[in-house]
């Protein structure tokens, strides 16, 4: 060749039609990122509605659902989910249902329903009110509501993907303490078919004169963990298979399913305030696999897992959903809150957030213990400068946390107040543009890939009737306010986002 001739590139243009064949083999994340590199790209997705509804999902921390497209055009999830998406971002909620309790009762949410158990001894009845879901085309006047009547129960956890109910009771019998549990179907109220007996009982590892003052349930699969908080302060949780009943104790402050193979357990060993990462695979040989640090402050405090309501799964999604939060980007949250707080001096909470998808990959070559500047630099922590007493939440449900403010005013003669509630979100989506981060996150790690939103708004009070917000819980399409108890009556508001899709009808399953 000689050394002067001259080397021609020549570019070639792609049509639009190859490139749009190429652009629908594309899964929305990568879709987003091919439309925020090349300008036709993303003009092309903007133009065709199937291309677009895949942006969207992106842009949402969501994966298409499982139902046909023979059902629910990609046109009509498109403007399904960008009303959807509209209202979770302006906290613009689109229906009210209000739930009235007659107290005594336990009241609580699980697996898309309200329950509410009565005691009427020697018996118990269970009713559960399912949620509306515009995701699912069960507008409010479509919703199941359920009552049984069974032995005596103080406790119940519903999981929708599985049918199961699993009811709990705790019982004393010459001077041991037990708890009994059922594992029932959630629409014959029979054995579950998949349990190894309808009744499992075990007795209770408190110490003389601690007395059980609350139990919890979690399950995961085919794992479940009954979690017990004794008078002392103290804190235990089995771990069980519900399958074949393998049982084994912990003893970690809280607990949190990543999935049916790993746990995590929130604990102080050694004076230091640690994560433990642990194998559950098989319940008669749980390992711990890593130690994470917590800072240094976290010692002395008392550490939760905030639940994540999101699926953690495809396999775990709902079959009816037209799309789901992606659990890639569910964000796992640590709470810390001091164990003592007086009225002179004031210590503050601080909630840790971080991807979950971090503690996914045991296999990476960290050591055993894992430092605090190692891990910390995925995470980020928000300091609240409110009085704990004064917060309800935070419940997770994807990439968003949400909690109520509880504020009272008073007037100048202090002769009146008035109460107000505010709901909040933090959302972490997971194509937010960068931002200044707001007030009040103290630590901020360089590889936290996490960028914060923040919004507020007041809850109208006829919403609450003026009454504060007791607790709150959040699901993929609704959140519940339960309210203080006034009269003898506990009042459960259900707030419902999205717009239900014109062809319910035809897409019900």
């Amino acid at each position: 060749m000689s050394p002067h001739r001259k080397t021609t590139i020549r570019h070639f243009r792609i049509s639009n039609d190859v490139l749009l064949s190429i652009l629908e083999y594309l899964d929305p994340p990568s879709l987003w990122r091919a439309c925020k590199a090349f300008r036709r790209i993303y003009s092309l997705t903007m133009e065709y509605q199937s291309l677009r509804y895949k942006h969207e999902l992106a842009v949402s921390g969501m994966k298409d659902g499982a139902v046909a497209y023979s059902k629910a055009p990609p046109i009509s999830r498109l403007h399904l989910l960008l009303d959807y998406r509209k209202d979770w971002l302006e906290l613009s909620w689109n229906h009210e249902h209000r739930l009235q309790i007659s107290l005594p009762a336990q009241v609580g949410s699980s697996g898309g329903f309200v329950h509410q158990i009565h005691s009427h001894e020697p018996f118990s009845t269970l009713e559960l009110s399912e949620l509306p879901s515009c995701r699912k085309n069960r507008p409010p006047a479509l919703t199941r509501h359920l009552k049984f009547t069974t032995s005596v129960i103080d406790r119940v956890i519903v999981d929708l993907a599985q049918v199961l109910v699993v009811t709990g009771r705790v019982f004393s019998q010459q001077g041991r303490i037990g708890i009994q549990l059922h594992f029932r179907d959630l629409w014959s109220f029979a054995k579950h078919p998949r349990a190894r007996a309808l009744t499992y009982e075990f007795s209770s590892p408190s110490s003389a004169g601690a007395a059980i003052v609350r139990m919890t349930f979690l399950v995961c699969g085919s794992k479940l963990a009954i979690s017990l908080e004794f008078s002392d302060g103290r804190n235990k949780h089995l771990i069980m298979n519900w399958l074949n009943f393998d049982a084994r104790w912990l003893d970690d402050q809280d607990i949190h399913f990543l999935d049916e193979t790993y746990l995590l357990g929130a604990s102080t060993r050694s004076g230091s305030a640690v994560v433990s990462l642990y194998n559950v695979s098989k319940i008669t040989s749980i390992s711990v696999v890593r130690e994470f640090e917590l800072p240094p402050t976290w010692s002395n405090t008392i550490m939760k897992f905030l639940p994540n309501s999101s699926p953690r799964s495809d396999i775990s999604q709902p079959s009816d959903a037209l799309f789901y939060a992606a659990p890639e980007t569910r964000v796992l949250a640590i709470s810390s809150t001091p164990t003592a707080i007086s009225h002179s001096e004031f210590y503050p909470m601080n909630w840790l957030f971080l991807k979950e998808s971090y503690f996914r990959f045991p296999s990476r070559k960290d050591g055993f213990r894992v430092s605090w500047g190692q891990w910390g630099q995925y995470s980020l922590i928000k300091e609240i400068d409110v009085h704990p007493s004064a917060i309800r939440g935070p419940c997770v449900v994807g990439t968003k946390v949400f909690y109520v403010e509880n504020t009272v005013h008073s007037t100048r003669s202090h002769a009146h107040s008035s109460r107000s509630s505010r709901l909040r979100v933090i959302d972490f989506s997971p194509f937010a543009e960068p931002v200044e981060y707001p007030r009040g996150w103290t630590s901020v790690g360089p590889r936290a890939s996490l960028i914060p939103v923040e919004s507020r708004r007041s809850i109208p009070t006829s919403s609450v009737d003026g009454l504060p917000v007791k607790d709150i819980i959040a699901t993929e399409d609704n959140i519940v306010l339960f309210l203080e108890p006034r009269q003898g009556h506990s009042s459960v508001n259900v707030l419902t986002f999205g717009t239900p899709f014109e062809g319910a009808s035809r897409i019900r399953h």
